[in-house]
């Protein structure tokens, strides 16, 4: 299975999934044996993220031991999307741009680092989404600091998420396309430029901006440019004022801790108006620059949008094909309750709607030969397996669905749900079914770091049963997890799948979602407090 998992990466041809979890959760419990995560906070690979020599992450893990600055900078959900850091060097210091985010699709903040001469952390900054917007939207400030800020939270999010139109953005800064002030980001290099003493390092986007009715989906730029209808400039963040003068740059620095906003106080000045664009993202400390999942606002229909994972398992739910699919797996799960014989059977969603049954459903795997043109799939476990999904079906299954997409699908696309029946006596036709999806929330590119070896895999098993065991082990866990019948609980069986995640080096790359019998979607998350909180799906 995990050479195939190679041919999902480089060659995208037909392969085989088996989900080996079911064929794992019927063993005994008893085998000897907070959403972010601090202690997962540094964890990288240090080849990729040193520079001659330096290994940067390290150099920040050491002065969070000094500082602990992690428990006090206003962003408390979001993990760093390390890859995606950026060094640049001013003289003999270097400046670093480390982004956060709290769900895998947009920031959450920015940290700004200096380290000087001797390797030394001497300035550490945190910038939330919300702070961005106070601060850019209060005209009271320079101008050119606010444009700074805004300029590098756009940079950023092109570097790491790929977007490319923004909007929302304060008008005397950007001139842009509607009334909402939007415009689109075309690229994004990084350059060293010449300025006196420094040699210093600056991100620079290339945008544009339609006008006179050429909008951004439909503009030419080649020919309206010429028309006078798109304005293209480059804009860089540079770091030379950020560098020089660090304790001064911003009004007031945002290290006043969780829920203080991010800092820096005030409220638009005059001219400065409120973001107002009801296509933008919304809620929290979300980016307001950012556009919501399938907005038409202005006859817009193709604006670029987030990876909504609500609307997403929402809509695929609402397929007749799919409903068909999860009610013969319902049915099947529930005859697990009076026939120990009763195994398991699984479906495929193919790419153009059709249904079909997996290859192989049997005991205790459901095998899928082909998933090149699946979205998905859906599978039942027994009644006296574990009822949450497991590492195999994280990584055989929903991964190789991922690897299956193409780039215009996307891998968000991808799922993989699993069903399981329960005795209740107070529920309708005296069954409860336990039904949860999962999604994958990384990259594409980030698929090739979540191989594993075959033996990586069976520790991952077994520590996953023991994870189950020391759940429902009132010595151990007390009654909080576990049901009347010495069951996991909802509560055990979500914990158990955060605790899988966070064991496999995976926090942030997989959704959870929760789908009650009346058919509400929840996303499941945990903050960095271990804190489990379902949500329901607008």
């Amino acid at each position: 299975m995990k050479n195939k998992f190679f041919l999902w990466l480089s060659l995208l041809i037909t392969l085989s999934i088996i989900s080996y979890s079911c064929r794992n959760e019927d063993l005994a419990k008893d085998e000897a044996n907070p959403q972010r995560n601090n202690a997962d906070f540094f964890k990288h690979q240090s080849n990729l993220y040193s520079k001659a020599g330096i290994d940067y992450v390290n150099i920040l893990e050491t002065y969070n031991r000094e500082t602990d600055f992690l428990s006090t900078i206003p962003d408390q959900e979001g993990m760093p999307l390390w890859e995606k850091m950026q060094v640049l060097d001013v003289d003999d210091k270097a400046v670093l741009y480390v982004p956060l985010s709290s769900d895998n699709i947009s920031l959450s903040s920015l940290i700004l680092v200096t380290v000087d001469e001797n390797n030394k952390v001497s300035v550490l900054r945190n910038f939330t989404n919300d702070y961005l917007k106070i601060y850019t939207y209060n005209t009271d400030y320079p101008a050119d600091k606010r444009r700074f800020l805004m300029d590098t939270f756009i940079e950023m999010d092109f570097l790491c998420f790929k977007q490319q139109e923004f909007t929302n953005l304060p008008t005397d800064l950007y001139k842009g396309s509607a009334e909402y002030n939007r415009l689109n980001i075309v690229e994004v290099t990084k350059e060293s430029m010449n300025n006196g003493k420094f040699i210093y390092g600056s991100l620079c986007a290339t945008m544009h901006v339609c006008v006179n009715g050429c909008t951004l989906l439909t503009c030419d730029y080649n020919n309206c440019q010429h028309q006078g209808k798109c304005h293209v400039w480059k804009s860089c963040a540079n770091t030379v004022d950020w560098v020089d003068d660090p304790t001064t740059f911003y009004p007031s620095a945002p290290s006043c801790g969780p829920g203080c906003g991010g800092g820096g106080g005030g409220t638009p000045g005059s001219g400065g108006a409120p973001p107002k664009d009801p296509c933008a993202l919304t809620g929290g400390n979300k980016p307001f620059y950012r556009m919501l999942t399938g907005c038409n606002n202005n006859g817009n229909t193709d604006l670029p949008t987030l990876d909504d994972p609500c609307q997403k398992t929402n809509d695929m739910l609402a397929r007749p094909n799919v409903q068909q699919g999860i009610a013969n797996v319902k049915a099947n799960a529930a005859l697990t309750l009076t026939n120990p014989t009763t195994g398991e059977i699984g479906f495929k969603e193919n790419k153009d709607g059709t249904v079909v049954p997996a290859d192989v459903n049997s005991a205790h795997q459901v095998v899928y030969n082909n998933v090149i043109n699946g979205y998905g799939g859906y599978h039942n476990h027994t009644a006296t397996g574990i009822h949450m999904v497991s590492p195999p079906d994280i990584v055989d299954t929903l991964f190789g669905f991922a690897a299956a997409q193409s780039v215009n699908d996307g891998v968000g696309n991808a799922y993989y749900g699993m069903i399981a029946a329960e005795s209740c006596s107070s529920c309708s036709g005296g069954i409860k079914y336990v039904h949860y999806v999962i999604r994958y929330s990384g990259t594409g590119s980030e698929l090739g770091n979540f191989v594993y070896s075959p033996t990586q895999m069976t520790q991952f098993i077994i520590d996953y049963r023991k994870t189950a065991s020391d759940l429902v082990d009132p010595y151990i866990s007390g009654t909080t997890y576990s049901n009347s019948l010495g069951d996991l609980n909802e509560k055990g069986l979500e914990k158990l799948f955060f605790n899988t995640l966070q064991n496999m080096g995976l926090t942030g790359k997989v959704v959870l979602q929760r789908i009650e019998n009346s058919g509400i979607v929840y996303n499941v998350t945990q903050d960095s407090a271990g804190t489990i909180t379902a949500t329901p799906c607008p």
